[in-house]
């Protein structure tokens, strides 16, 4: 327990008070200098509650900077799979070594040299502020915040402050000033129908066409895709008679593909409900069942289903390799424009597979999907679709074409590997929208119409 006891100044003769404990070590601490009961009270009580918790707090320990704390966060984080870790890492770098995607603005640049104790819920809220300002996405933002309010939860909990400052600070929502749910997935290029699927998968080589339907039709994420081995596959077995209704066949998502550092490895999936079954449409078990016929490694279950891929370059471009970021992405537009010229045909030509590793998603992106969106619509003689499609926007349209076929809300949340059906309900909400319909008239028809036998009350 902490007391406090009032004491006469020596200096001024005026009343002060002093706070003292005693340490689960057995040893006695004093805080002294408050000049009112009530500011003496305060502090003995965040003593207390400390105790109670298992930390001692010490306000000198407040002293250490937000990096060095940051630092020794990251460092106790060994439940952080390796991709998160350096996710953390890279948003706690120095500005120099951010590529100067946030400038002024990087946690490091505004935080890393302040003391714990000196950071104040109004710096942080004007951060958050100057954040949005300055066009940084809402997701970018919430991101950023919430790795400074874990820093600081730490510090809490190590007893270096007494509360953390980063509390009730208030957020960009998802979909930014004009409002609306965060999370919520409801624009409408996100979602392709089925002919614009299918005209994506025409205009991708093989067989990452095959990649490109399997990630609409069976809702797979990146990294699970590029996870899948050949036993993985289960195909049913070809039936002899034409009028038999074929079994779906089933992909066993069980393990997800990381790069870090270079190095290519095979984790554990996004959550728990992540590791799953899901039932594929006719076609698919049919372009599964075709891949499979050509794949080099097909007896070998643990052989990756989708090999890993690199550019093969017919001559020198004389395009030097860029650093900037700016540049980076500019030479990224010209190969993507200049893949999207080839036909499907020639653009395979231009793949060197390799059956012993994984696809790595990243490469796949640029060397195949940005240019299959662009050969789509070039193919069609029109942007059929979204020029800035998303890869994950694959995702949402299986999402919207379960919905279309009647499936479930409970069913589709376990064939996409959500852990809860909200999450469905929450991310996907307008594609479940409903007139209503049916059920009024259902409803309206167990109603008891007015007969001869009722006797009206007025009128």
């Amino acid at each position: 327990m902490a007391s406090v006891r009032k004491f006469t100044s020596t200096k001024d003769g005026k009343p002060i008070y002093k706070v003292k404990w005693r340490t689960p070590d057995g040893k006695h601490r004093t805080k002294g200098g408050f000049r009112t009961r009530k500011e003496a009270d305060a502090y003995a009580t965040t003593v207390e509650f400390n105790q109670r918790r298992g930390t001692t707090f010490d306000p000198k320990s407040g002293e250490v900077t937000f990096r060095a704390a940051a630092a020794a966060w990251l460092d106790s984080r060994h439940d952080l799979k390796a991709t998160t870790r350096r996710g953390y890492a890279y948003a706690l770098a120095p500005a120099e070594d951010r590529q100067g995607d946030m400038g002024e603005l990087g946690i490091d640049a505004v935080f890393g040299g302040y003391p714990l104790n000196a950071i104040k819920r109004e710096r942080i809220s004007e951060w958050v502020q100057a954040l949005t300002e300055a066009g940084k996405k809402p997701s970018t933002v919430r991101h950023a915040y919430f790795l400074v309010r874990m820093v600081l939860a730490q510090a809490v909990v190590d007893g270096r402050l007494t509360a953390n400052p980063a509390d009730y600070v208030r957020l960009p929502s998802e979909h930014g000033p004009a409002g609306g749910t965060a999370g919520v997935v409801d624009e409408p290029a996100q979602f392709l129908t089925a002919t614009q699927v299918a005209a994506l998968v025409n205009a991708a080589p093989w067989p990452f066409n095959i990649y490109v339907h399997i990630a609409a039709w069976a809702g797979l994420r990146a990294a699970e895709l590029a996870g899948l081995q050949v036993g993985d596959v289960e195909l049913p077995a070809q039936s002899l008679s034409p009028n038999a209704r074929p079994r779906p066949g089933t992909l066993r998502v069980e393990r997800t593909v990381q790069a870090v550092d270079g190095v290519v490895s095979y984790v554990a999936p996004k959550t728990k409900g992540s590791r799953r079954r899901v039932p594929l449409t006719p076609a698919t078990v049919d372009l599964l069942r075709d891949c499979l016929a050509e794949h080099p490694r097909r007896v070998e279950p643990t052989a990756p289903l989708f090999p890993a891929l690199r550019l093969v370059v017919e001559r020198p471009t004389g395009i030097k390799r860029a650093d900037e970021p700016e540049a980076a992405k500019a030479k990224a537009g010209r190969q993507a424009d200049a893949l999207a010229a080839l036909d499907v045909s020639d653009a395979e030509a231009r793949l060197a597979l390799d059956w012993t590793e994984p696809v790595r998603h990243q490469t796949f992106y640029k060397a195949v999907f940005r240019p299959a969106v662009l050969r789509a619509n070039r193919l069609a003689g029109q942007a059929t679709l979204p020029a800035d499609l998303k890869f994950h926007s694959l995702r949402h349209t299986y999402a919207s074409l379960c919905v279309a076929a009647g499936i479930q809300p409970l069913e589709i949340a376990r064939f996409m590997g959500h852990s809860k059906v909200t999450t469905t309900l929450t991310v996907y909400a307008h594609l479940f929208e409903d007139d209503h319909a049916d059920a009024m008239s259902a409803l309206g028809s167990m109603g008891t119409p007015l007969g001869e036998n009722v006797v009206k009350l007025c009128g």
